[in-house]
């Protein structure tokens, strides 16, 4: 963790995941915001590379159990079932006219459903 903060100084202030999380995919960066009851999103963007997707994956691995996803934009399916598949979790692949930000995205995700 300490080699990502290093990497990217907003990382620091996901450095503990909430439950909420949303992904935007755009143009050669995935934009991640995080949601929880009470607390001001927090928002950061990685690169669309393999290093940023490895770096989204070490987060996602520290979130609470379980973790609820919603994913928007370019290769949102990949997305989701790339970062996704944890036990309990749930991905959400909502569209871009609905929700096209990580922090609405992440709101998103706090929704119940039914």
């Amino acid at each position: 963790m300490a080699l990502l903060c290093l990497a990217c100084p907003d990382l620091y202030s996901l450095q503990v995941l909430r439950d909420r999380i949303g992904i935007a995919s755009r143009e050669g960066s995935l934009a991640l915001a995080t949601s929880e009851s009470g607390r001001a999103s927090r928002e950061v963007s990685f690169s669309a590379t393999e290093m940023g997707m490895q770096a989204i994956r070490i987060l996602l691995a520290s979130c609470r159990a379980p973790v609820r996803l919603a994913v928007s934009g370019t290769g949102a399916l990949s997305l989701a079932l790339s970062f996704g598949n944890v036990p309990g979790g749930q991905a959400f692949i909502v569209s871009s006219a609905v929700a096209g930000q990580p922090v609405a995205l992440a709101h998103y995700a706090s929704r119940t459903v039914l």
